[in-house]
């Protein structure tokens, strides 16, 4: 991870596996439904703040962001 806050964008998914599991051992539709809800939240975020909606480093608005950004 960079101090810069620049690189790759990764795929966050919400919830938690360990729950997920749990929910599958106490039921087919508890578990089921959590499933789903689970690849429903999938989102490709900032690696190091896992926030939606990162600004790829050669879109132009990133370009025009580094152009008023102090050295």
């Amino acid at each position: 991870m960079r101090a810069d806050g620049i690189g790759h964008p990764r795929v966050i998914t919400k919830g938690s596996t360990v729950v997920e599991v749990v929910l599958w051992f106490a039921g087919l539709l508890p578990g089921l439904i959590y499933s789903i809800w689970r690849l429903n939240s999938r989102h490709v975020a900032c690696p190091s703040c896992h926030q939606a909606g990162m600004i790829l480093a050669n879109s132009p608005r990133a370009l025009d962001l580094k152009r008023k950004m102090p050295e």
